[in-house]
């Protein structure tokens, strides 16, 4: 028999969502995103599995910000077509399509409906001990955008940390907005400014746009996260948890670190992380919210060290807009290759790379060719055949010289003789 409960609308409910559902890819109409969020709202702490949900269709339509007196056959139709309608989300090597709801009836002599979430979601919404984010429904309902939503929940999760920072692919993708908006300038106007008018309106956050460009192209966006409301909430995600007070730095980096490596879909180990520590917390951190999204890397812990110890050795790579991005392309560009290549290649190709993909002329590639190939030579495992060919020349001096000084030897001691 299915659990059934009469619920009200309660704004101060909180939506608790694990952070791989709320990082996953999908598009929902804003109507659909409200469902969604009304649902996970009325989820308890103590709850084992998913209950039926049974709500007033009049209170219903008022949630969803429904104009007028919709009739059943509207309201039919909204959920029919969310029913249809599936995310996907990755787990280890698998990406698995879901649907959100697996029922949906309308009790007409009653006036009331009657949803359930599918079960494949239990781990991502019931009984979340770690790795999770809370926030009241108040702050979704009274949006307008479906990107606002997905923009604020994105944004919640990394509220502590003031900053987050995607890929622009990335971004398109978790958004459903890849194929809508294809430049950057139309993204931005359509999803990005109306999203920030909203939330800095209606929600207890607000963020400012930074781009960050490759050349004239923005390949990446970060958001600066600002709280609006002090004091109102309690910590509610998992690493804000491990922030508290009486929570070592040494533990919070840690936990931060190998829950953006799980992100990623590998597991950092504590002997992996003391061997990094000593390049500084702040710096691994950095590069592994930098990396977040990425498919193209197979090693990321080869990565991330080779990465570490050229900033060691050249800090200045680190405030460079340019160096960074170009390393980061090479790497990913000649990985890929599964013979050694010789240098004369890597020098080749690199600068016509720069010059494509950073729009660069032949002489500006070259001088940033020269400034990066020292770690990329390093992480690829090759050596510059210049010094290679100096050494064997070195060689063939000093024996050459040895052997003339044997002779001069002989001719001593014939003419001693």
């Amino acid at each position: 028999m299915l659990d059934m409960e009469m619920t009200e609308t309660n704004l101060n409910n909180l939506v608790t969502k694990s952070n791989k559902l709320i990082e996953a890819n999908y598009k929902l109409g804003v109507v659909e995103q409200k469902i969604i969020l009304y649902l996970a709202s009325n989820i308890q702490p103590n709850d084992s599995d998913f209950k039926t949900y049974t709500l007033p269709i009049k209170e219903f339509t008022n949630l969803l910000g429904l104009k007028g007196h919709p009739k059943y056959k509207e309201l039919r139709q909204i959920t029919k077509e969310l029913m249809q309608k599936v995310f996907e989300i990755r787990i280890n090597k698998k990406v698995v399509q879901v649907s959100w709801l697996s029922f949906v009836a309308y009790n007409e002599t009653e006036g009331t409906i009657d949803l359930r979430f599918d079960p494949f979601l239990r781990p991502y919404l019931l009984q979340l001990k770690k790795e999770f984010t809370s926030y009241k429904l108040e702050n979704v309902v009274k949006l307008k955008s479906s990107y606002s939503i997905r923009i604020y929940e994105l944004l919640k999760q990394y509220e502590k940390f003031h900053e987050r920072t995607f890929l622009l692919q990335d971004l398109k993708s978790m958004l459903g907005a890849e194929g809508i908006y294809p430049a950057y300038g139309n993204f931005k106007q359509r999803v990005l400014l109306p999203a920030q008018k909203e939330l800095n309106k209606k929600t207890d956050i607000s963020f400012e746009i930074e781009e960050i460009k490759v050349g004239r192209r923005v390949r990446k966006v970060c958001f600066r996260i600002t709280s609006r409301k002090k004091n109102t909430d309690k910590p509610l995600t998992y690493i804000e948890e491990n922030f508290r007070e009486g929570s070592t730095k040494t533990n919070s980096f840690s936990i931060y670190a190998k829950k953006l490596a799980l992100n990623m879909g590998f597991q950092l180990t504590d002997e992996i992380l003391a061997k990094w520590e000593k390049y500084g917390g702040d710096r691994i951190i950095t590069l592994l919210e930098k990396i977040q999204g990425r498919h193209d890397i197979d090693n990321p812990i080869g990565y991330i060290t080779s990465i570490l110890k050229y900033n060691v050795k050249n800090t200045e790579l680190e405030s460079s807009t340019k160096e960074q991005p170009i390393l980061e392309h090479l790497i990913s560009t000649f990985r890929k290759s599964k013979e050694k290549l010789p240098y004369w290649f890597i020098q080749e190709k690199a600068i016509e790379e720069i010059q494509q993909q950073f729009q660069m002329n032949f002489q500006e590639a070259q001088v940033q060719f020269e400034k990066i190939k020292v770690p990329l030579c390093e992480y690829l495992n090759i050596k510059d055949s210049r010094v290679e060919r100096l050494n064997e020349d070195d060689e063939k001096k000093k024996k050459e010289l040895e052997e003339r000084l044997k002779k001069y030897k002989v001719d001593d001691n014939i003419f001693g003789a």
